[in-house]
Formats: structure tokens, sequence, C-alpha cells
């Protein structure tokens, strides 16, 4: 099923958190003896969780803002005329004198698996996001507004995403918000936690990877997940009955998952791809559900556009920016 496009003429996505420089490091194989080894060459991208979204969203064909922060230097220049040439608006990007633009070192293992260090340590100018920054008329004025988690840890900018979530939420505009909590690397403190739950209160549908994302979330919120452990219980405990949620769990080559407000889960498998490279595949896949939900397709339907934009980024080489086309997402739909 083909998303009306053209529903979103009118109405543009507004995606809005973190943009950064990515420079990606290919770790050689370990597998071939020492003297034969070779080290590919270091490659400059744009990423940042945020950006990826809304550069694989013009990709798509779809009308997008972004709103964010970058330093006053090349990097953010750079950045910003990289977004403009996928299609995107850039009306709610600010350039901070407060610090750089933030870099990400994704160091990527030959089978595709990769470890991310940033630079500055404490996200950069990504994170000078101020809550007056944001033109409530842009989120009232969007058909969609996303978000993400990566944004909730520091202020000014987690004051920002919030105010954000709390106007589309009043104006009636849907939103969705990937946790992105990295819990692995930072952690969950008290304070980073209430605000997370904060987000998720006003989101409209939450997403996250299932077992290491949404699993976790439940626990620390103490909430009932009965299994315990189990993704589809956490999602639907997250989901809680009333709110009017959805929760989203991505299962990797196993495809994702949605536990809709009235207490259902619809599944849908992913597609067998080669696997390149794994970075920015869960932001491929929130613009590949975005993009069907604001065209009106059912949650099912959504789920396949969103399993088919992840695997076709997964199975190229390039970095978050590398991103599949509409028409190649449709191709391997129709497949």
């Amino acid at each position: 099923m083909k998303p009306r496009w053209e529903a979103t003429v009118a109405r543009p996505v507004l995606v809005m958190g973190d943009l950064n420089a990515d420079l990606v490091l290919g770790i050689p194989d370990r597998t071939v003896p020492t003297g034969e080894r070779t080290v590919p060459e270091p490659r400059l991208f744009g990423g940042g969780t945020a950006g990826n979204t809304a550069a694989a969203l013009g990709r798509l064909g779809v009308p997008v803002e972004f709103a964010g922060a970058i330093g006053d230097d090349g990097f953010g220049r750079h950045l910003a005329a990289e977004l403009a040439s996928a299609g995107v608006g850039l009306r709610g990007l600010v350039v901070s004198d407060a610090a750089p633009t933030c870099q990400v070192i994704a160091m990527v293992e030959p089978d595709g698996e990769r470890y991310l260090v940033v630079w500055p340590g404490d996200m950069g100018a990504l994170r000078h996001l101020r809550a007056g920054d944001v033109d409530p008329a842009l989120v009232e004025g969007a058909a969609w507004l996303h978000t993400t988690g990566m944004c909730l840890r520091h202020p000014p900018v987690r004051d920002a995403v919030l105010a954000a979530l709390r106007i589309a939420r009043a104006a009636g505009v849907p939103s969705s918000l990937d946790l992105n909590l990295r819990i692995e690397v930072w952690g969950l403190s008290d304070e980073v936690r209430a605000v997370v739950e904060a987000a998720v209160h006003e989101a409209s549908v939450v997403l996250g990877s299932a077992a290491e994302e949404l699993v976790p979330l439940a626990r620390a919120l103490g909430l009932p997940v009965t299994p315990a452990g189990d993704p589809h219980a956490a999602a639907l405990a997250l989901a809680r009955p009333g709110s009017g949620r959805t929760v989203i769990g991505r299962l990797g080559a196993g495809g994702a998952f949605a536990a809709l407000p009235d207490g259902t889960i619809v599944h849908a498998p992913g597609f067998p791809v080669e696997v390149r490279s794994t970075v920015g595949a869960g932001d491929a896949f929130d613009a590949g559900l975005v993009a069907a939900l604001v065209a009106g397709l059912p949650m099912a339907d959504a789920l396949r556009w969103g399993n088919a934009t992840g695997a076709l980024k997964v199975a190229r080489n390039g970095g978050a920016r590398d991103q599949p086309t509409r028409a190649e997402v449709e191709a391997l739909l129709a497949g």
C-alpha cells in the first residue's frame, strides 16, 4: 500500500533534536593475518539521530523542517547545507556561539556493528537549543513532530524538546519520540528518568529498541511487566490503557511491532538483506514509519515502511545519510 504523499504537502513534518558531524572509521578485519590487514579510509558524513531522520524523510519525498542547534563553525555550515540539499527546511535551525558543532566518531566492525564516541563530551552546540528558540507556530503548523531522547539528558535542549511536545499535544499535532536512551553507555539517573517519563507522557508514539530500551525503561519507571523481560509486555505497560499512546519496538532483523492504545499488538516482519552498516538504521526506520503515518496508512503498513527503509539503509556501506529513496522503498515493498 502506497502513502498518499500529497496529504503532507501543505503541512511538513517537523523534526527536532540533534545534528552532528559523523566521522566513520572502519575497523580492520581481525580474522585476516596481521600483515594482510587494511585500514579503510576515514569518511565524514552528516549525522545526529534527528538530523538523520529529517534527511531520510527528505529522501522519501516528504516535506520536512528541522529544528536544532549547530555551532558557528565549518562543521555547522556544512551540516546545514547538507540538510538543505536533502530537501529539509531550516526554519528552526539555530546557530550557537556557545560551543562547537558536535562530532560523533563511529568505529565500524566488518560485520556492521559500531561503537560511538562523542566530542565534545557534553554534546557541544546541539545541547544549547532553548525553549525560547522553539517557534510555536512552526510546531502548530506541522503535520507531525518527531524528536529524540538524545536531547533529554542535558539542559537547555531537553526543556526545548519538552516545550515542543507540549505545544504539539495542545495543538492536536501527533508526535513521536525515539527513546535513544543509550542506557548501556550513560545509565539512567533519577533526573533523566523523570525527564524521559515526562516526554513519554506527551508523545503520541514512542519508539525504541525492544529489548535494549523498552524493557529497561518500563522497569526504571516501575511499571508492571509480565512476564518480566518480555518486550511486548514492556511496550503494553508503556502504552498504558487510556493514554492514547502507541509504543513501537524495533527488533532488528526480526522487524518491528507496535503496542496499540487498545492493548493489541501489531507485528511486521523484517526484510532479509546483507548487513553492511547499521549506522542510522533506527533513524531510517523512524522516517519510513512517520512518512507512512502522516500519509494516512494504518500502523501495520507503516511498520512495513519503517522496516523496508531501515533494511535498505543497513544494506549500504555509507554513513547515516546514505539513505534510500522513495522509489527504492516502494520497490522492496512490492517485491
